[in-house]
């Protein structure tokens, strides 16, 4: 029997930079799939499980854990992992790919198959390549053990088609489809999710391009997926730390969600990077006053001023605050008679 040359100087490196920042999702990812790879499934899952304690945004750690419980051949717990994942990232071709593989290898058949369905329609051409044949072999098994297979959904319509090639070819397409503020109709997020299927596969054959990961937020945003909006815009910024509109996007984002002091935390970001911007320094003094944070509130509007000395609501916000805290401020010690002793 080949033993396995364990590299444990990588190891305490991927260890390391967990330890330093132990809320990014990514690093217990690749230190799970490393590990994993290293045919040590065990920690692995310890791995990925301290992750999931953890981070905030989660389903690369689920679909990990998915394969590693499916390598131990504990196919239930697998499917289990596998389901979360997908459920976090509906529109993700690989975690409905694995799912559906795995699926099977648990004996849910119909599952399977119908799970295969939805990833031949997320992954399009080059996903039904691969898959059909799989496909056709579920749909058989299925009927020849009596089952029925589930009624097909209906094909996505020939302007979905056409607008899934379109931002195939040209992914600033996927940009305009989500310019409108109202609620979209039936019709319009079918077109979304269209556009994503086109982004996410050219996201998986260029996953360097920050564009494509912006646009991605974009659309997820308009179908009301925020927590995956705000993930793609944080890879766009990984990409390039200097890309603003992908910084804003995401303090709107964390605003729409209610967390207010990681939209602080990206809109300081946007001041640093564009210090002449007028309203993202009374966006960010509106936000770190909402978070109970005045002094640094305070900062912000007086920078606002600095760029617009004339500007009445960075006054007037700042005269609130300093008055507030005048107000506040503990009483000084009492004088003493007769001057200094």
């Amino acid at each position: 029997m080949t033993m396995r040359h364990h590299d444990y100087q990588k190891e305490s490196a991927l260890r390391q930079k967990v330890s330093v920042e132990p809320g990014k999702p990514e690093l217990y990812a690749e230190l799970g799939a490393w590990l994993s790879r290293a045919g040590r499934l065990a920690q692995a899952k310890e791995a990925l499980n301290a992750g999931l304690a953890q981070a905030t945004r989660t389903p690369r750690l689920y679909h990990l854990l998915g394969l590693v419980f499916a390598g131990a051949g504990d196919f239930d717990s697998a499917v289990r992992h596998l389901e979360r994942a997908a459920q976090h990232e509906p529109g993700r071709f690989e975690f409905l790919r694995d799912l559906a593989l795995v699926q099977g290898a648990a004996g849910r058949l119909a599952d399977s198959v119908e799970t295969l369905r939805q990833a031949i329609c997320v992954g399009g051409d080059a996903a039904a390549a691969s898959l059909k044949p799989l496909f056709r072999v579920g749909e058989k098994a299925l009927v020849e053990s009596g089952a029925k297979p589930e009624r097909r959904p209906p094909q996505p319509s020939r302007r979905a088609a056409l607008i899934e090639r379109l931002v195939s070819r040209d992914p600033s397409v996927a940009e305009a489809l989500a310019t409108r503020r109202t609620e979209p109709s039936a019709q319009e997020m079918e077109n979304l999710r269209a556009a994503r299927r086109a982004l996410v596969r050219l996201a998986a054959q260029h996953p360097t391009y920050p564009d494509l990961h912006f646009g991605l937020s974009v659309i997820a945003e308009q179908l009301g997926e925020v927590d995956r909006a705000i993930e793609a815009a944080e890879k766009a910024v990984a990409l390039n730390p200097r890309y603003v509109e992908a910084c804003l996007l995401a303090v709107r984002l964390y605003e729409r969600s209610g967390r207010r002091a990681k939209a602080a935390e990206w809109c300081q970001k946007v001041s640093e990077l564009q210090p002449q911007w007028l309203d993202v320094h009374l966006r960010l003094g509106h936000l770190l006053r909402e978070e109970g944070r005045p002094h640094e509130a305070a900062a912000a509007y007086r920078k606002a001023l600095k760029v617009d000395k004339r500007c009445a609501e960075a006054r007037r916000r700042l005269d609130d605050i300093e008055s507030a805290l005048a107000t506040a401020a503990p009483p000084g010690p009492p004088a003493q008679e007769g001057g200094r002793a």
